[in-house]
């Protein structure tokens, strides 16, 4: 009887612990998508198209990658041929991209990533962001766990989480319906310029460009944007 009290108490004082272990463990684990804004065999089809149509950068291929409003990936697809014709760390780049134009754009008032790049370098006048790249890390267990064969595919195993990052350069928009902010799109794969252009190309393809707002990039080395080799064809440019 003492033995079995004892054990008693032992489990009792350990039990917040477990319960709060517990809760990070569901927390941290995959959640049923949500609505997705796009779905995955038309996120496929038209990044393919988008990537097609684009000449500007390396002419590389590109991953992309959708979230909906709560910042939850939902959809992912890749524009080459194979899971490896496009650089295997942009699957990653692109979820980030998705999170950070999804997290800062507003209703009527979109913001993409490339608009983030001069307002967090050291110094930069009138909008000091320095250090906001820092300010939301990825989830290493969301982004990269899984099977290999399954990135780009439906069930992708970034499906239904929550990845985060903050990418400052160009290549994630926030997709809309007329003023109303639904979700984000990143694009990487290729030149910071070009991702941005093929996903402006994409997000138009998509039917999913604000009515309001600005999300333009700024290619102007000294206060904007750098620019990136074979830009000037790039899309959504001020």
């Amino acid at each position: 009887m003492r033995r079995l009290l004892i054990s008693g108490g032992i489990v009792l004082a350990l039990w917040p612990w477990v319960s709060a272990f517990s809760g990070r463990l569901r927390a941290d684990a995959p959640q049923a998508p949500a609505e997705c804004p796009v779905s995955h065999e038309t996120l496929g089809v038209q990044v393919s198209a988008a990537d097609a149509a684009d000449s500007t950068g390396l002419n590389n291929h590109y991953w992309a990658v959708v979230v909906n409003r709560a910042g939850v990936v939902c959809a992912v697809a890749f524009s080459g041929p194979a899971i490896d014709s496009q650089w295997l760390l942009s699957r990653q780049i692109a979820a980030a991209k998705a999170f950070t134009a999804n997290g800062l754009s507003l209703d009527s008032a979109p913001i993409s990533t490339a608009q983030l790049y001069p307002w967090v370098q050291p110094g930069a006048p009138g909008n000091p962001l320095f250090g906001l790249a820092a300010g939301n890390p990825v989830s290493p267990e969301a982004a990269y766990e899984g099977p290999f064969s399954n990135f780009g595919a439906s069930n992708d195993p970034m499906i239904g989480r929550r990845v985060g990052g903050t990418i400052t350069f160009g290549g994630g928009l926030g997709l809309y319906d007329g003023t109303n902010a639904i979700g984000g799109l990143g694009l990487s794969g290729d030149t910071a310029c070009a991702d941005h252009s093929t996903a402006w190309r994409l997000r138009s393809q998509l039917g999913m460009a604000p009515t309001a707002g600005n999300d333009k990039i700024t290619l102007d080395n000294a206060g904007g944007h750098p620019h990136c080799p074979n830009d000037g064809g790039t899309q959504g440019k001020n």
